[in-house]
């Protein structure tokens, strides 16, 4: 199998799976909407959220998620993707520090999945079976 294949499937199954995870927790917002705001108050500090914003977000992040699991736009999406995850991550720093205890220890699950968004961003043109792939092996096969 050539080399460029293996990486096309590498990161078709990177993105695939950073895709599910984050459709796990965008939809968590419509079914269990007590826990965006738990997270976002108790977590992050952000006073303002409320049950009532987290369909909102939930339909935001699954509209991401769609066009990043499609491979659209994948310099805009992949990024964005990717700082909502770093977000996340940095907003949870104190909470890693406390990994021993239960929900702390879950927000550790978050990094791998930042880890891969990045790598995922830094090969993005090299992601082909994706919409922008799609595209751009169109086009240079009418030239």
């Amino acid at each position: 199998m050539a080399l460029q294949l293996k990486l096309s499937i590498s990161l078709l199954i990177i993105r695939l799976s950073i895709a599910a995870f984050f459709t796990a927790w965008s939809s968590l917002k419509f079914y269990r909407p007590e826990w965006f705001e738990n997270v976002f108050r108790n977590f992050y500090g952000l006073e303002f959220a409320s049950r009532d914003m987290s369909a909102f977000v939930g339909v935001v992040q699954l509209l991401i998620v769609l066009a990043f699991v499609l491979g659209f736009k994948r310099t805009i999406s992949y990024a964005v993707l990717a700082l909502m995850q770093g977000a996340g991550v940095l907003g949870s720093i104190p909470n890693l520090m406390n990994f021993a205890q239960y929900p702390n220890n879950l927000m550790w699950a978050a990094v791998p999945a930042f880890g891969a968004a990045v790598a995922l961003f830094i090969m993005r043109e090299h992601d082909e079976f994706t919409v922008d792939g799609w595209q751009s092996s169109r086009k240079s096969d009418l030239t």
